[in-house]
């Protein structure tokens, strides 16, 4: 119904028999001037309404006004979707774990029906909160994910920096960034000649002592890891150890000791130790560690151990630096060490998307790599100053455990155990004219 027909409807019937009368026509004119608003609303709609908007170059304008700019396989239903969802989530706050979700969801669920795509397998049957939690009743439902603080694996810088050879009485600082108090992975790597024999390793910060009551040969690794499921108790502690050699993977467990209260040249005995193995502890802030070697009774280290734990003033001897009776002689490289732990990143979150079987348009091959662009840009306006945010995704993986072993290919003799003689030439028994003075002996 059009302006001009509501209008007469409204007045009384002997007003609007003539349709020459003055009034019809005065109607007439407001209907016309009626007629040409609506046409100057409808297209202030169609070019300031970004839902409503149908010609592209105004949805570039519209996207500016909030820094986005059109990628090049955007068309006017896919580009549409950024913008919507973006003011949606700035105008609601745009700091928060319910706005950045929010955002999320949207713009993903706007861009499979634009495209009319499966991005995220399961997207389109939940809300913008189901998205971010499991189903129970669909296990194979792989959820989006907002983790605030999420683990992050470091290893040691300064161990790296060396390759991993050290020396006895190593010592060097590692330093934890993350919220609290974590545990540390150790590896250590057999070197040649029973020089990694009684391998230890201390965090003098902490206090915590990690020992192998053996000897690694080359190649060797020892590797000392948070055990599966904890120890007894529920431990978050309790260590498991495992030695990787030619042969295979082994646990060795029980031949591992760990000691809560090391200080450095303090006698300690058996019975101070843990009662079950525990991983050593990585403070927050800076922790200084030690590497060192004792003897211990059945443990075939002769010349590679010493039978005193070190005090803090032992030193590797350097000319003109340290003290005469508070050094040794430099032993070399005696182990291969690597120290790993996890961190919970502070002031920090995550987005992880899950990229698994996916339907997509045909000739769309390039479209995740852009979307995902899309996506980690709006994210990186959606967080609050000084926080660091990120977009992972990930895709379908199979994980089937490996081991890496070395094999030599040579034979390796045992030493000889007794003395090998004298050296000498050759003696001849003596014969006139052919041997000489020298080199002869009279039978």
């Amino acid at each position: 119904m059009t302006p001009r027909e509501r209008m007469l409807d409204l007045l009384p019937p002997p007003y609007t028999i003539d349709p020459a009368s003055v009034l019809v026509q005065l109607l007439d004119v407001l209907a016309l001037e009626l007629d040409a608003a609506a046409e100057d609303l409808d297209r202030v709609r169609r070019t300031h309404w970004v839902d409503l908007v149908y010609d592209l170059g105004d949805l570039d304008r519209l996207a500016a006004l909030l820094g986005i700019e059109r990628l090049s396989w955007e068309d006017l239903a896919t580009f549409r979707a950024r913008p919507v969802a973006l003011a949606r989530a700035l105008l609601a706050g745009a700091v928060g774990p319910r706005e950045i979700r929010g955002f999320v969801f949207d713009y993903l669920a706007r861009a499979q029906d634009a495209l009319r795509a499966t991005l995220v397998p399961g997207l389109a049957r939940y809300g913008a909160e189901g998205a971010f939690a499991p189903d129970p009743d669909v296990p194979a439902y792989r959820p989006l994910v907002l983790a605030e603080n999420p683990p992050r694996l470091r290893r040691s810088g300064p161990l790296r920096a060396r390759r991993g050879r050290v020396p006895y009485l190593f010592r060097w600082e590692e330093r934890n960034r993350g919220m609290a108090e974590t545990v540390v992975t150790c590896t250590i790597t057999g070197m040649p000649d029973g020089r990694t024999a009684v391998p230890i390793v201390a965090n003098l910060t902490t206090g915590d002592l990690v020992g192998y009551g053996g000897v690694l040969g080359v190649g060797q690794r020892l590797r000392v890891e948070p055990a599966a499921g904890g120890g007894a108790g529920g431990e978050p502690r309790a260590a498991r150890a495992t030695l990787t050699t030619l042969h295979g993977e082994r646990d060795v467990t029980a031949r591992l000791f760990t000691f809560g209260g090391y200080l450095p040249g303090a006698v300690f005995t058996p019975a101070d130790l843990d009662p079950a193995p525990r991983l050593a502890r990585l403070a927050r802030g800076q922790n200084a560690f030690v590497y060192l070697s004792a003897g211990l009774f059945g443990v075939d280290g002769l010349d590679h151990v010493f039978f005193a734990i070190a005090g803090d003033d032992l030193r590797e001897g350097l000319f003109d630096r340290t003290g005469f009776d508070r050094s040794v002689f430099p032993s070399g490289t005696v182990a291969g060490l690597d120290l790993e732990w996890t961190e919970l990143e502070p002031a920090s979150f995550e987005v992880r998307v899950p990229r698994y079987v996916v339907i997509a348009p045909e000739g769309a091959e390039g479209i995740h790599a852009e979307l995902a662009d899309a996506l980690v840009a709006g994210v990186d306006r959606l967080h609050a100053a000084g926080v660091r945010a990120q977009v992972r995704f990930e895709p379908f993986v199979e994980a089937q455990g490996q081991a890496d072993t070395v094999q030599l290919p040579w034979v390796v003799l045992p030493p000889e155990g007794g003395p090998v003689g004298a050296v000498a030439r050759l003696d001849l028994g003596a014969r006139f004219g052919e041997s000489t003075f020298a080199t002869t002996r009279f039978e």
